[in-house]
């Protein structure tokens, strides 16, 4: 029943869905150009950087909120609203204000205003997002949690343009802000918002789920963050840009994993093995084939980067681009592993694995020092990520018997899948 149930939630979702992340990810690459090319290099490698801080910064807030909310909620015994409201606003602020309260006097240089307040806006949208994807709504929660920080950072950037970037972080922290509120309206006045609630509490805390949240964001920014303390600030504003358009090739892998993360949440609630095998191999088809045109698109465009940058061609643009691009790749092939491990309560795995690939990254950097360059960041960022990624599809087959690779669809009978 429950693999029938995703069959169709595939059918009628993945298209539309891969349509709107393809959507979403083109105004954030959009964003990010616009910003590139309005601020310059340099001023725009600083504010991703600044930026990457804030994001790390809302996941630590977070206390893994956002899972939180997506598991309990989608499992069908629900939660209460005040439980959602603390989880979303009050633990959340409370923390922040602690931490700045104890950063401000250990590190008074850094913006800590800016980079706590834009983390905390970008939690709730998070908080937010998961609601509206416990009320179905796959569309709506990807567009408010996947573009709309993005999008808000690329309208204080245009409404400041020669402003400071811990003044266009602090900006995009208060349209963050009015987005949370225009998402609170919608999730209240949802016909179904009675249906995912409950009058009995429920534990929620889960300190793996926060760790592990707090780690991917880590390892989602850690080559800008900590690599950009030895690259120059221009030389990391090419590389993020870089790094953007190659992680076009795992775009995929969000659409995958938000169609068949609640059907995993329900297998594995009913226990279900066959069903959460089955959703775990959908989720890997759906991901696998887009993310292979998007590889091989991007390695017939790779001759046109030395054209396109110019002034940087003697910088090993390719060979970084390539880099990157096999990275993705990699994040493509074991698309389904985090989610599963993620909602089937070995949250400890995804986040040891995520541990792990910090660990390897700062050794990779502690390695090099001072010497280090975009193309070894590169080199070590995808290392370190593809290592982590195998550990963790190891450690999930092993516990559960779930293989959460692409390999998986080579002993299906029918590879290509049908979406009508």
């Amino acid at each position: 029943m429950l693999r029938s149930k995703f069959a169709k939630l595939a059918r009628q979702s993945a298209i539309q869905t891969l349509g709107l992340r393809a959507g979403v990810v083109g105004i954030n690459f959009a964003v990010m150009l616009g910003l590139a090319g309005l601020l310059g290099f340099e001023v725009f490698g600083r504010l991703a950087a600044l930026w990457g801080a804030a994001l790390v910064a809302g996941t630590v807030l977070s206390l893994g909120g956002p899972v939180i909310l997506l598991r309990l909620l989608t499992d069908g015994k629900g939660m209460r609203a005040r439980d959602i409201c603390t989880i979303t606003l009050v633990y959340p602020a409370i923390l922040a204000l602690l931490i700045y309260a104890c950063a401000i006097n250990l590190a008074p240089t850094w913006s800590w205003g800016a980079i706590l307040g834009a983390g905390f806006a970008a939690n709730v949208l998070a908080c937010l997002a998961s609601v509206m994807r416990a009320l179905g709504s796959v569309q709506a929660s990807m567009a408010l949690r996947d573009a709309g920080p993005q999008v808000a950072l690329g309208l204080a950037g245009v409404l400041g343009p020669h402003a400071a970037a811990d003044t266009i972080v602090a900006s995009a922290a208060l349209t963050m802000s009015a987005l949370a509120l225009c998402g609170l309206i919608w999730v209240c006045r949802h016909k179904d918002m009675s249906g995912v609630l409950s009058t009995i509490w429920r534990p929620y805390w889960s300190a793996s789920l926060w760790a592990s949240s707090v780690l991917g964001m880590v390892v989602a920014q850690v080559d800008l963050i900590i690599g950009g303390a030895v690259i120059s600030a221009e030389q990391l504003g090419v590389y993020a840009v870089l790094r953007r358009v190659a992680n076009l090739v795992a775009l995929p892998v969000t659409v995958a994993t938000w169609v068949s993360a609640p059907v995993i949440s329900a297998a594995h609630g009913k226990g279900d093995a066959r069903s959460l095998a089955s959703a775990s191999a959908q989720g890997s088809q759906i991901a696998m084939w887009p993310g292979l045109v998007l590889f091989a698109i991007a390695m017939l465009a790779m001759p046109l980067l030395p054209l396109l940058l110019p002034e940087y061609a003697d910088d090993g643009l390719t060979l970084i681009f390539a880099i990157l691009l096999l990275g993705a790749l990699g994040q493509v092939v074991f698309a389904s592993s985090f989610g599963v491990a993620t909602l089937c309560n070995v949250p400890r795995y995804a986040m040891m694995a995520r541990l792990g690939m910090v660990v390897l990254y700062l050794l990779w950097f502690a390695f090099w020092g001072a010497d280090l360059t975009a193309t070894t960041n590169a080199v070590g960022y995808v290392g370190a990520l593809s290592l982590g990624c195998v550990a963790l599809w190891w450690a999930v087959w092993r516990h559960l018997g779930v293989d959460t690779s692409a390999f998986v669809l080579l002993n299906m009978r029918r590879w290509a899948w049908k979406t009508s």
